[in-house]
């Protein structure tokens, strides 16, 4: 976790990620799903995020 600061405040940063398409088409398949999948876990992991 990396706090931030401003003259009167202290906090740190939290952003969800939500992805979706229009409509909510499924547009990943297969093979490349799987890749997504975890290329983004292996990102969060890196930067240490959770799931909560």
């Amino acid at each position: 976790m990396q706090y931030s600061s401003g003259k009167h405040c202290v906090y740190y940063h939290r952003y969800p990620l939500v992805w979706s398409s229009k409509y909510r088409f499924k547009v990943l398949h297969g093979q490349l799903r799987v890749r997504v999948r975890d290329i983004c876990r292996q990102v969060c992991a890196e930067n240490g995020a959770r799931n909560t």
